[in-house]
Order: structure tokens, then sequence, then C-alpha cells
């Protein structure tokens, strides 16, 4: 009978390593949500992907072992000619409460995971929006700047065909003055009520 305790023990104990090793790399994962860089996003989903799989087939496998061991324990216990008379129950009873303490730790460990990847998405979706936020504010201040030289540009394009342009026979540059001054005042004007409005 001491045998099967000690397999028993040696099997809940297998676990024990595989358990620590998700319980760092869960804790790793929960440190570096907000400060993995952008272009680490693929690796680091990845990361919590396999460390989630790990979990559930920790789950999957060492799920049963609780019940095995109290259906086990219950049968030592019961007064049969057949069963030992020993305190096997105590230390089946030991084992119990370790597999079911490693069972709660991948639970735990599962909904750590869990939140570190829900915060994750939450925090690549704030970026995201965080950064189509910022090319929207450039583009507005694009089309304000565009805005401001089409006008000028058919001004220009229009003094600057071949053809009869009024105070052309002038030979003093008053006009051309006159022009470059009603440009520069329109863009001035325009760019001062772009700021007044916050456009710019």
């Amino acid at each position: 009978m001491i045998d099967v305790w000690s397999t028993f023990d040696d099997i809940v104990d297998s676990f024990g390593p595989a358990i620590n090793q998700i319980e760092h790399e869960a804790d790793a994962i929960e440190d570096q949500v907000f400060i993995t860089r952008v272009e680490d996003n693929q690796a680091f989903l990845r990361k919590i992907g396999y460390t989630r799989k790990n979990v559930m087939s920790l789950m999957r496998l060492l799920g049963g072992k609780a019940d095995v061991l109290r259906a086990f324990t219950k049968r030592c216990t019961e007064d049969y000619e057949v069963t030992p008379h020993m305190d096997i129950a105590l230390y089946l009873g030991d084992i119990q409460d370790h597999a079911v303490t490693m069972m709660n730790s991948l639970v735990h460990f599962d909904t750590m995971l869990s939140r570190s990847h829900s915060n994750y998405l939450a925090q690549l979706s704030i970026d995201n929006i965080d950064m189509g936020n910022r090319t929207n504010e450039f583009l507005s201040r694009v089309t304000v700047i565009a805005t401001v030289i089409v006008p000028l540009n058919v001004i220009c394009g229009l003094f600057g065909m071949n053809v009869k342009v009024p105070w052309g026979d002038d030979q003093n540059l008053n006009a051309f003055f006159g022009i470059l001054g009603g440009i520069l005042a329109f863009a001035l004007l325009s760019v001062i009520l772009a700021r007044r409005f916050k456009y710019l």
C-alpha cells in the first residue's frame, strides 16, 4: 500500500516544476502588458497564447487526479477485511490537498493570463485610437494649408497667362506689389482665422 501512496505522490509532485514555470511566465506576462513595444505585439500575443495552452493542458491532466484520490481515500477508510488498516488515508488526503492546491493555482494563473490578454488588447486598441487621432489632426492641418494655398495658386495662375492683364501696360510695379500684398493679406487672414477656430 505504501507503494501506491508513493506512486500517487510522485505523480502529483511531477506537476510541480511545470506549474512553477507557468507561474514565472504568468508573472512576467503580467508585468510586460503595459511596457511591451508595438513592434513586439505578435510575439507577445503568441507568448500569452502558448502559456494559456500550457495551463489548459496541465488543468486537463491534473483535473481528474483529485477525484481519483478522493475515491481511493474513501475506499481505504471503509471497514472491509480486504482494505489495509493503516493511516494511508491520512497520506492520501495530503496528496489530494496538494493536487487541489495545484489545480487552484492553475485556475489562478489562467485568470491572470486572461486578464493580461484583455489588458493588452485594450492597450493596443487605445494606441490605435491615439494614432488615428494624431493622423486626423495632421490631415486636418494639411487640409487647412491646402485651402489657403489653392486660391493663391489660382490668382497667380490667372495673372501668369499670356493674355492681356489689367495694369499690364503700366511701367511701375504698383500693381504687382498690390497683388502680392493682397495674396499675403489673404494668406495671413486665413492663418489667423484657422488658429482662432483651432484648425491649426
